[in-house]
């Protein structure tokens, strides 16, 4: 198995095979330390539109953490979703 480090930080959204949750995952720019606890995961509803708009949480993560939890959610059949591209839909 490939080292963390080696390995792309998930960055992007991703929503549950029943269209009602969109996980977003994100690093803060700005910092040397990819493995410090600057990824953050955030938690949203998804309204009748489709769209993530109701805030539920967030958990600061390391990159380890970002990675397992995004491998996680893609085998238990949630699928990647381009929020930018269907915001101005």
């Amino acid at each position: 198995m490939a080292k963390v480090e080696n390995l792309k930080a998930p960055i992007g959204w991703l929503t549950d095979p029943q269209n009602k949750w969109a996980i977003n995952f994100n690093f803060k720019k700005g910092t040397n330390d990819e493995n410090s606890a600057d990824f953050t995961i955030d938690m949203w509803g998804v309204v009748p539109n489709g769209k993530p708009m109701q805030f539920k949480s967030r958990r600061k993560v390391t990159k380890h953490e970002s990675l397992k939890s995004w491998k996680q959610l893609l085998s238990s059949n949630w699928v990647e979703f381009d929020f930018e591209m269907n915001k101005s839909a």
